[in-house]
């Protein structure tokens, strides 16, 4: 077995640990196990220490070796097929290892095998996992091909993380100006990311991400990228949580040694790099008005990232009646400190919205099959920026927004409520009290974070008592409630769960503690 299989062996269990955490995050209501996908059910079982069927692999093996062997390579591909025995035929292909088995896999990361997202992120999962374990450099731009679809996929991250772990990964970057290479530097900055979602840190040395983000920066051209500056910021981010992923490391000193290696790249890199991420947001923001629109999601997204100061630019574009990317133009605007964005955005609502005939109709407990709202209309995103920008007039619409019939409106309201010192601190204590008792799960969770921001007592205490149950799968749901929500109040809290015995809650403690620490270092609303 070679030496890329034997990792990939070793890894398996602890990518598909932290895919089943991310997974569940995904939905918007808990599962209980005999409620997902049978396929899901079996990559559980499988991270849990289950092991494919090896006669079953064994036997497909010879099946598919017999067929190709005769030239059938078209009833192969037929027989693959979506379930339980998928990932049980790539294993097969993988380990037959032949030109005709490796085509048939390549040619299976462009079929669709099925709508349920989840599912088919884990066949893509599959297919990137048993091309890598071939070490084929003529599967990495099918691989890049089909990068949007999978890269966005809710578990994209590993199927990013698979990707760069290619040998001849490296040599796509230096054609930052080809559909391949910009799928390239994409796929880079999710697998960097990742390293905060569950992506086992043995990916770092595995994919050589530090070699990788300093060759990027040795070839960066002279006015900033936006997709440059996103992989730059996200690898000054995982470097700040290199000291929290050593633990998870096994005790061999070549992985402890090959990990910190790219760890010291990354480092060396850091003064220079946090130098002209401060110095890019301008220039990327001069660049937004007259950008194509592909260009202008990638610059938004940018700007985001650097929390920068957007208004005159976003403002305008927001005006244009067609203009592509309206939500993320919103979401850049939460961070703005420019007077006229919370007059702007509140009006916008109040001109498309009827919001006080919403707020007189029955409240539903799940949202409409069709949205209720134009789909264009960013009104979700609206209410979430508003975190940003206090004043009477913004929650007095967070007020009455929280009365919408829609819980996905209902709970976005709350989300930008807690913020800052409520102007009617009595109004909007009402109104959280009565979201906690909604019929909506994510708006009760909504109410009750937005309290725990305030610092009231019963809340906080709910969000303590999940951090100490007996449950872990309670105690990991509360941790990630409480870093998504911005919960800085339980610092001491989670501060004490960053030294527990189990090292999964540990490190999940430290991720929350980091990403406290970035909100509190964020600018602070106006």
């Amino acid at each position: 077995m070679s030496l890329v299989v034997l990792t990939m062996a070793i890894l398996t269990p602890v990518l598909m640990a932290a895919v089943f955490l991310l997974a569940r995050h995904l939905y918007r209501r808990p599962y209980a196990s005999d409620q997902l996908a049978a396929v899901t059910r079996q990559h559980v079982d499988l991270f849990q220490g289950g092991q494919l069927n090896e006669a079953a692999v064994e036997s497909a093996k010879a099946r598919f070796r017999e067929l190709l062997e005769r030239g059938e390579v078209a009833a192969v591909e037929a027989s693959l097929r979506p379930g339980t025995q998928y990932v049980v035929q790539v294993r097969a292909l993988a380990e037959l290892g032949t030109e005709d088995a490796s085509r048939i896999l390549e040619r299976q990361l462009h079929r669709r095998l099925t709508d349920d997202q989840i599912e088919q992120s884990w066949y893509w999962i599959d297919l990137a996992n048993g091309l890598r374990s071939l070490n084929r450099p003529q599967s990495l731009p099918h691989l890049l091909r089909c990068a949007e679809d999978a890269r966005e996929s809710p578990l994209g991250h590993y199927f990013a993380a698979e990707t760069v772990c290619f040998l001849s990964f490296s040599g796509y970057l230096h054609q930052r100006d080809t559909p391949l290479g910009q799928a390239a530097l994409r796929i880079l900055h999710r697998a960097l990311e990742g390293l905060r979602c569950g992506v086992p840190p043995q990916v770092v040395a595995e994919g050589r991400l530090g070699e990788l983000v300093e060759t990027l920066w040795d070839n960066r051209p002279q006015t900033p990228d936006p997709l440059l500056v996103r992989v730059f910021h996200e690898a000054m981010r995982a470097l700040r949580r290199a000291p929290h992923a050593e633990p998870l490391l096994s005790g061999e000193i070549s992985e402890q040694e090959a990990f910190n290696w790219q760890v010291a790249r990354l480092d060396a890199l850091e003064p220079v790099v946090e130098e002209y991420l401060r110095e890019a947001a301008a220039p990327l923001a001069l660049g937004l008005a007259r950008a194509s629109a592909a260009r202008q999601r990638d610059l938004l997204l940018a700007l985001s990232d650097l929390r920068a100061e957007t208004a005159d630019v976003v403002l305008p574009l927001l005006q244009q009646p067609q203009f592509p990317h309206a939500e993320l133009a919103v979401e850049a605007l939460a961070w703005s400190r420019d007077q006229r964005v919370a007059p702007f955005l509140r009006d916008w609502v109040i001109r498309v919205v009827p919001m006080v005939r919403r707020a007189q109709g029955r409240r539903r407990a799940t949202s409409p099959r069709r949205p209720s709202l134009p789909a264009t209309f960013p009104y979700r995103a609206i209410l979430r920026a508003l975190r940003g920008h206090p004043a009477a007039p913004t929650e007095a619409l967070l007020l009455l927004s929280s009365r919408d019939c829609d819980p996905t409106y209902r709970a976005a309201a709350f989300s930008g409520m807690g913020w800052w010192e409520p102007m009617h601190r009595r109004d909007v204590l009402n109104a959280l009290q009565e979201g906690r008792r909604d019929p909506n799960v994510e708006v009760r969770q909504a109410a009750r974070s937005a309290l725990a921001r305030l610092g009231e007592r019963q809340a906080l205490q709910w969000f303590r008592q999940g951090l100490v149950s007996e449950d872990v799968q309670r105690i990991h749901e509360t941790i990630q409630l409480a870093a998504a929500e911005s919960l800085t109040l339980l610092w001491p809290d989670l501060d004490r769960l960053a030294d527990a015995e189990d090292a999964d809650v540990a490190h999940h403690a430290r991720e929350a503690l980091e990403r406290l620490r970035e909100e509190m270092a964020a600018p602070r609303p106006h």
